[in-house]
C-alpha cells in the first residue's frame, strides 16, 4: 500500500455586491493577504460559484437584501457545512422580515458600513472555523501493474490538487485487491470516496472487489478500468448499480478521466455533507419546538442550556443575560471559579469582549481572555461565545468551553450554536414576538427540505416547483388571503415527513418493495406530528397530511373522500402529481407534460377533483405555463413503478 496527500492552503473567496457598494477596500484587503477572489454579478451566479466546492467564504453586500433572491440565498446557506457566507447588509435590515434572509444567524450579518479591518477579523475567525472542517477524503487504486499505478497516482494528485483545493484528500494504492478490500472493511482508510479498480488481477475480479466495496460503503463511487473484453461485465455491473463508470486501459483521454473523478467526488461529497447539514437543521427544527413551549424565562434558559449539552457536550457552559445596570449570570453548570447564577460579567474578561464587539468569539481555551481578567481560565479545548441580542433586548452571552473532543468548533457547529442563541434571545426579548419566532422557523424549514431533496438529483426543486404551482392553481379558483398563504405554506412543507424515511429507501435506485413504500406512505402522518405542536400552522398541517388523499377514498393516511379532503390538499394533489409525473427518476423516463396532462385528465374523479382538475388542464394549456415549468428531464431505464403516488 502507498499513500499520498493531495491538499492546499490557497484561500480562495467568492464575492459578489463588493464594488458595487463601494466596498472596494475590503476586495484590496483581501488581495493584500493573498487571497483567490472570484467576482460574481449576482446571488445566482455566486451560489454557482460556491456550488463549485473550491471557495472557502462566501461574501454578499446589497442594499436592499429583499431582492436576492431566494432560491439562491438558501442554495448558499446549504453549502456552509464546509464554508462560510457572510452577508453586508444596511444596518436596519431585519432578518426575520427580508424573506430571502430568513434562516440566516445574527453571527453571518455585518453592516455595509463595517470597517474593513473589523470585517477581515470575521473573515479571519470564519476561516479558523473552515479550515478546522476541510473536506477530508480517500480515493483508493487498485491495480498489480505497479508501473501504471503509479502513473495513474501522479495524474490524480497533479490534476485534483488543481480542482480541488479545498479538499484534503489522500491517495491509497494497492496492488493486491485482497489487502484493498482489508482495509476498506477494516475501516483503515478514511472516508473512502472513490475506488478505481483494474478488471484483470489474479487474486480478485475488480467487478467481484467493488461489489463488496458498495456492499460496505454504498455510497463510495465505483470506476472500472478494463479491457475490450471485458466490456459486457462493465455494462451488467452498472446496471446492477455496482459500477458508477468505465474506462478501457489505457486511459486516452485524461482530461474526461480527471473530470468524472472530481464530479464523482463532489456528489459523494455532496450526500455526506447533506447528512450533516440535515442533522444540524433538524436540530433546529427541535430547538424551535421546544422552546416555543416556554412558560416561563427560567423554563426556556433551562430549555436553552439541555440543548446546548445535548449538541455540543461541552464541561462549562452558561447563559448571562443583559439588564439595564449589565449583564449577569442566568443559567449554566460547570462554571469556573468565581461565576455563579447571579454573577455580574459585562466587565469581566471574555464577557465585556462579547458585548463590546457584538460577535462571535471562537478560539482554544488556552487563547482566550481570562474568565475574570485575573488569569481565572476555562476548562481546557475549544470555546465559543456568542453574543444574544434582538430587538431592543439589552445584549447577553452564551457561552461554552470544554468540548471533550478538543475539536474547534466547525462552521456548522457555529451556525446551529448561534441559531440557537438567536432563537433564545428573540424569546428573551418578550414572549410576545412570536411573528419572528415563526418566520425563522419556517425559514429553517424551507432550508431543511432544500437539503432533503439535494441529496437526490432526481427531487431537487421538487418543492419550490410544487409550490408554485400550487400558488397559481389557488389563485386560478379564487383562493386569496390567509387560504392562499396556508396553500403556499403547505405546499412548502407538504413532504417534510420524508426526513424521518432512511436514505436506504428515500434514495433506492430501482422500485420499492412493499416494506419500503410502506413507509414512504408515511410521511404525510408524519408531517402532520411534526407540525402539530405550533398553532399559527393548524391549517396548513391538515392540508399537509392528507395531500395523498384521493377523491374516490382510495388514498392515505384516512381514506377521506370527496370535499372531505381540504381544499387546499385537492390543489396540492394536482400539482404534486404532475410534478412527480414530469420528473425524471432513477427507475424510470420523465413524462412529457402533455402525456403526465392526459394522466390527470384520465383520474379525474377519481385520484383527482374533477373541477380542479378541468381548471389545471385549462391553466397549463394557456400561454406558455407548459414551456415555463418543464425542464429538460434526463432519460432514465423505465421500471414499474407508481408514478402517480410518490
Amino acid at each position: 500500500m502507498k499513500q499520498m496527500v493531495i491538499g492546499s492552503e490557497i484561500i480562495r473567496v467568492a464575492v459578489a455586491g463588493l464594488k458595487e457598494t463601494d466596498r472596494n477596500d475590503v476586495v484590496a484587503a483581501m488581495t493584500e493577504k493573498g487571497w483567490s477572489i472570484a467576482f460574481a454579478s449576482d446571488v445566482q451566479e455566486l451560489a454557482s460559484m460556491a456550488a463549485t466546492g473550491i471557495h472557502h467564504l462566501a461574501v454578499i453586500a446589497h442594499h436592499d437584501p429583499s431582492q436576492l433572491s431566494p432560491k439562491s440565498v438558501r442554495t448558499l446557506m446549504s453549502l456552509q457545512t464546509d464554508m462560510s457566507v457572510i452577508f453586508l447588509t444596511p444596518k436596519n435590515c431585519d432578518i426575520t422580515q427580508c424573506p430571502p434572509l430568513v434562516g440566516a444567524t445574527s453571527d453571518q450579518m455585518h453592516g455595509l458600513d463595517i470597517p474593513t479591518e473589523e470585517l477581515m477579523e470575521v473573515l479571519q475567525s470564519e476561516l479558523q472555523s473552515v479550515l478546522s472542517n476541510q473536506p477530508e477524503y480517500t480515493i483508493v487504486c487498485v491495480d498489480d501493474d505497479e508501473e501504471f499505478l503509479t502513473s495513474l497516482r501522479a495524474l490524480l494528485s497533479a490534476r485534483l490538487k488543481k480542482s480541488l483545493p479545498r479538499f484534503n484528500l489522500e491517495l491509497e494504492s494497492f496492488t493486491n485487491p485482497q489487502e484493498a478490500l482489508s482495509e476498506i472493511t477494516s475501516k483503515m482508510l478514511r472516508a473512502p470516496a472513490v475506488i478505481i479498480s483494474d478488471q484483470m488481477m489474479p487474486e480478485m475480479e475488480g467487478i467481484q472487489l467493488l461489489k463488496q466495496v458498495k456492499e460496505f460503503c454504498p455510497e463510495a463511487r465505483c470506476v472500472l478500468l478494463t479491457g475490450h473484453a471485458a466490456l459486457d461485465s462493465a455494462v451488467t455491473a452498472i446496471n446492477d448499480q455496482v459500477l458508477d463508470k468505465y474506462y478501457f486501459k489505457p486511459v486516452d483521454d485524461p482530461v474526461d478521466f480527471i473530470n468524472n473523478i472530481r464530479h464523482m467526488l463532489l456528489e459523494h461529497h455532496l450526500k455526506t455533507r447533506t447528512d450533516t447539514q440535515r442533522d444540524r437543521l433538524t436540530a433546529q427544527f427541535e430547538f424551535i419546538r421546544l422552546i416555543s413551549s416556554a412558560k416561563t424565562l427560567d423554563n426556556a434558559m433551562s430549555v436553552t442550556l439541555g440543548f446546548l449539552r445535548e449538541q455540543f457536550q461541552p464541561q462549562q457552559a452558561l447563559i448571562a443575560l443583559g439588564h439595564k445596570d449589565g449583564c449577569s449570570v442566568r443559567a449554566g453548570f460547570g462554571f469556573p471559579g468565581g461565576l455563579s447564577i447571579g454573577t455580574e460579567v459585562s466587565r469581566l474578561g471574555i464577557f465585556e469582549q462579547i458585548l463590546q464587539n457584538r460577535r462571535p468569539l471562537v478560539t482554544c481555551a488556552a487563547d482566550a481572555p481570562s474568565v475574570d481578567g485575573t488569569g481565572e481560565a476555562f476548562a481546557p479545548g475549544s470555546l465559543l461565545g456568542l453574543p444574544m441580542s434582538w430587538g431592543d433586548m439589552y445584549p447577553g452571552v452564551i457561552l461554552m468551553a470544554g468540548r471533550s473532543n478538543n475539536k474547534m468548533f466547525a462552521r456548522d457547529e457555529r451556525t446551529l450554536a448561534s441559531f440557537i442563541a438567536d432563537v433564545a434571545a428573540m424569546t428573551v426579548s418578550g414572549f410576545e414576538d412570536r411573528h419572528a419566532l415563526e418566520e425563522v422557523y419556517l425559514g429553517t424549514i424551507a432550508t431543511l427540505m432544500e437539503t432533503v431533496e439535494a441529496k437526490d438529483e432526481y427531487t431537487r426543486g421538487h418543492t419550490d416547483r410544487v409550490t408554485e404551482l400550487a400558488d397559481a392553481l389557488a389563485k386560478e379558483v379564487g383562493v386569496k388571503g390567509e387560504q392562499l398563504e396556508n396553500i403556499r405554506r403547505a405546499a412548502a412543507l407538504h413532504d417534510i415527513g420524508k426526513i424521518a424515511v432512511p436514505d436506504r429507501v428515500m434514495l433506492k435506485p430501482g422500485a420499492l418493495d412493499a416494506d419500503e413504500y410502506s413507509l414512504i406512505k408515511e410521511h404525510p402522518a408524519r408531517a402532520d406530528r411534526i407540525l402539530q405542536h405550533l398553532r399559527f400552522l393548524d391549517s396548513v398541517r391538515i392540508i399537509a397530511r392528507a395531500h395523498h388523499e384521493r377523491y374516490d377514498g382510495n388514498g392515505y393516511p384516512d381514506r377521506l373522500q370527496g370535499e372531505e379532503i381540504p381544499l387546499g390538499a385537492r390543489i396540492l394533489t394536482i400539482v404534486d402529481s404532475y410534478d412527480a409525473m414530469t420528473s425524471v427518476r432513477s427507475y424510470r423516463k420523465a413524462m412529457s407534460p402533455w402525456d403526465a396532462l392526459a394522466e390527470i385528465q384520465t383520474n379525474a374523479g377519481k385520484q383527482f377533483d374533477p373541477k380542479l382538475a378541468m381548471v389545471f388542464l385549462k391553466m397549463m394549456e394557456r400561454g406558455d405555463n407548459l414551456q415555463r415549468l418543464s425542464a429538460t428531464k434526463v432519460q432514465a431505464v423505465s421500471q414499474d413503478r407508481s408514478i402517480t403516488d410518490e
